[in-house]
C-alpha cells in the first residue's frame, strides 16, 4: 500500500507531493488541475518496469489511434507526458510502498545519436539493416524507463521504428496488480464476468453479492450466463428467471465493475476516475461502505477522483460510521504556476464539512 507519492515534470505537474495516504483516497479539485494526471502517474508507477503502459494513457483519455511518423522529428506519442512539453527534462515518479519500499521511475525520450547508441541493437532500420548508419530520431522513437528500487536499477525501452511497437528488453511482471477505470469507458461485460469467475474459484463470490445488495436488496444470487458466445453477469431478483446485470440499471453495473476491480487486485491498487458516475447520491454512503469492506478484505488500495461534494460527504459519513477511518481526502489546488495538494484527515474534513468550507 502506498504511503507517499511524488511527481516531477509529469503532465501538468512541475512537482507534487502526496503524503499520509490511506487505504481509500479521494482526489478532489477544479477542472484541469491534474486529478486524472495523478491517477495516470500512479498507474505507470504500479506497472514498475513497463514503458508500454504510457501508450495506454492515450486510450484512457479517448485517444485510440496511435499514428507513427518516422523520417522527420515532429512529435512523439509521449510529448504530452512531460511538463510544458519540455523534452530536455526527465519525468520522475517516486512512490513509497509499505511492502516493496521506495521505487523511482524516470521517463526520458531518447533522440540524440549518443543517447540512442545504448539501444542500437534493438532498433530496426527497415527490411535490411543499414550497417554503419548513423542512429537518429528519423529512424526510431524511443522512450526509456529507468526503475530504481532496493538498490537495483533496470532500464526498459518503448521503441517505435520500422518494426511493430515493442518493449526491449521484455520487462518482468509488476510487483502488484493495478487497475485503471477511466471516467467514461465502461468495463466490457465479458471482463467483469471473467473477474467474477476468479472470485468463484477462491470462494469469494459473496463479496460482490453483498455489495450489490446495497442497491438491489432483492438480489439473491449471481451467475455468469453465456449467450451468443458472450459471458455476462446475471442476477436472481425473484422474477423466476435470471436477469442480465445491465438491465438492472447503470448503478448496478457500475458498482459491480468497481467491486470486481478491487477484489481482483489483492495487495494492489485500483484507480477510478470520477467514481460517482452512474451512482445516485442517495446510495453513495452505502457504496463507500461496501467498497471499504472489499478493499480491506483483499488488502487493496483505492485512489479515486470526484467533482461531487455529495460524494465527499458520503465517503466521510461511511467511514465515520465504520470501525476504521482508513480514508483521506486530497484536494489539488493551482497556486501560481504550481499544483499543490491539501490533505484532509478525519478531524479537518469533519470541521470543513460542518462549517461549509469548500473542499472540492
Amino acid at each position: 500500500m502506498y504511503k507517499s507519492f511524488k511527481i516531477k515534470n509529469f503532465r501538468c505537474f512541475k512537482e507534487l507531493a502526496l503524503a499520509d495516504l490511506e487505504r481509500v483516497n479521494l482526489i478532489a479539485g477544479m477542472n484541469n488541475v491534474g486529478k486524472t494526471a495523478l491517477l495516470e502517474a500512479l498507474f505507470l508507477h504500479c506497472g514498475a518496469y513497463n514503458p508500454a503502459l504510457t501508450i495506454r494513457l492515450n486510450a484512457f483519455r479517448g485517444i485510440e489511434i496511435l499514428k507513427i511518423e518516422l523520417g522527420r522529428w515532429v512529435e512523439t506519442p509521449w510529448d504530452t507526458l512531460f511538463n510544458g512539453f519540455d523534452l530536455s527534462k526527465s519525468a520522475e515518479l517516486i512512490g513509497e510502498n509499505d511492502s516493496t519500499g521506495q521505487r523511482t521511475l524516470t521517463l526520458k525520450i531518447l533522440k540524440d545519436p549518443e543517447e540512442l547508441t545504448e539501444v542500437s541493437q534493438f532498433i530496426r532500420e527497415g527490411p535490411s539493416k543499414l550497417e554503419g548508419a548513423l542512429l537518429s530520431s528519423e529512424k526510431a522513437m524511443v522512450l526509456r524507463l529507468e526503475c530504481k528500487e532496493r538498490g537495483r536499477s533496470g532500464k526498459y525501452h518503448m521503441i517505435l521504428d520500422a518494426k511493430e511497437p515493442r518493449t526491449e528488453p521484455i520487462p518482468p511482471p509488476p510487483p502488484f496488480p493495478g487497475f485503471f477505470m477511466a471516467a467514461r469507458v465502461r468495463i466490457p461485460l465479458a471482463e467483469d464476468a471473467e473477474r467474477f469467475g476468479k472470485l468463484e474459484i477462491i470462494g469469494q463470490q459473496d463479496a460482490l453479492l453483498k455489495a450489490l445488495q446495497v442497491i438491489e436488496p432483492r438480489l439473491r444470487r449471481l451467475a455468469v450466463v453465456v449467450a451468443g458466445g458472450n459471458p455476462m453477469l446475471h442476477g436472481d431478483i425473484g422474477f423466476g428467471r435470471l436477469v442480465p446485470l445491465p438491465i438492472m440499471g447503470e448503478g448496478m453495473a457500475r458498482l459491480a465493475s468497481l467491486v470486481l476491480a478491487v477484489s481482483n487486485a489483492p495487495n494492489g491498487v485500483v484507480l477510478v476516475d470520477e467514481i460517482e458516475n452512474g451512482l445516485h447520491h442517495s446510495i453513495l454512503p452505502k457504496v463507500w461502505q461496501a467498497l471499504a469492506e472489499v478493499a480491506r478484505l483483499f488488502k487493496a488500495q483505492i485512489f479515486a477522483t470526484t467533482h461531487s461534494l455529495e460524494c465527499i460527504e458520503a465517503a466521510h459519513k461511511a467511514f465515520m460510521e465504520s470501525s476504521l477511518y482508513d480514508f483521506r481526502l486530497h484536494r489539488l489546488d493551482r497556486v501560481d504556476e504550481t499544483i499543490q495538494a491539501v490533505t484532509y484527515d478525519q478531524e479537518t474534513l469533519a470541521a470543513a464539512i460542518q462549517t461549509g468550507l469548500e473542499v472540492r
